[in-house]
């Protein structure tokens, strides 16, 4: 139902990743659909689905053209629909659906015009802050518009999974912008600039990298470093911690490789072996 937990999930045949359940290709409605599809689907993400919602946003506007005179039930329940799915501006450039919907702001129905209305408010709005990051990474980057709008769209996937501009969907995408804005301005050796140029780390990936992933080079080594001298300080400083500090292996206790290693000899031998 609408008010409930269940969603609709998308059967239109789009790829999803081996052994796990389609994503949702609907926006859920309620808190409580939001933290089950959330803790369900941490790894999935609504642009996943956009071929999808092209498609049939796109009978949705050719439906609101074919319509004579509808009744205004008929109208509300096709807003209402509209409303569930993830309209960027892929989206509306691809199905012309924002001025099918603009022309219903001026419906004698003020349920109808005032649907209408949000609607477009609402992707107006969400189209005006995600370009502003488009054009924040464009200049910070130095990325061709196609290059920074691949950034963007991963930064939106990671941050909005289900879509949701709003709450802790658009704090979360607040966060990771400036996330990601402090690694594009950082120098030197291994810096994520010169990565992306080189193709090291894809754009839509950047996202969902954790930050020692985006870290240059100096950055890395002053963090082991620093943990290095820390962990001298938890020892009272009574005793040197001797190795080498390397990333070449990983500790078996907790899979980090931030470590140290130091060689050891074992064995023994007498006069006669």
């Amino acid at each position: 139902g609408r008010g409930g937990p269940t969603l609709v999930v998308g059967t239109m045949g789009d790829d999803v990743p081996e052994g796990t359940d389609p994503p949702q290709r609907k926006r859920p409605r309620d808190e409580d659909s939001l933290a089950i599809v959330a803790s369900a689907q941490k790894q999935q993400h609504s642009g996943m689905f956009r071929d999808q919602t092209i498609r049939h946003v796109m009978l949705v506007a050719e439906r609101l053209k074919g319509l004579e005179d509808p009744e205004p039930a008929v109208l509300l329940e096709v807003l209402d629909d509209l409303g569930d799915y993830v309209v960027d501006e892929r989206v509306l450039d691809r199905t012309k659906i924002g001025k099918e919907v603009a022309n219903l702001q001026k419906h004698s129905d003020l349920a109808v015009a005032s649907k209408a209305k949000g609607l477009i408010v609402q992707w107006k709005k969400d189209r005006e802050t995600r370009n502003k990051v488009i054009k924040s990474f464009r200049e910070k980057a130095e990325l061709s518009m196609q290059d920074a709008r691949k950034l963007e769209e991963g930064l939106f996937n990671a941050a909005c999974p289900l879509g949701l501009l709003e709450g802790e969907g658009f704090r979360s995408y607040q966060r990771n912008f400036l996330r990601i804005s402090q690694h594009l301005r950082k120098q030197g050796a291994g810096n994520l600039r010169q990565r992306l140029s080189d193709g090291e780390l894809r754009l839509e990936e950047v996202a969902f990298r954790p930050d020692e992933d985006l870290q240059t080079e100096a950055q890395r080594q002053q963090i082991l470093a620093d943990r290095l001298s820390g962990l001298q300080e938890a020892m009272g400083g009574a005793q040197e911690v001797e190795g080498t500090v390397t990333q070449e292996y990983m500790c078996p206790r907790c899979r980090s490789n931030h470590t140290l290693y130091k060689d050891v000899q074992t064995g023994w031998h007498n006069d006669q072996q």
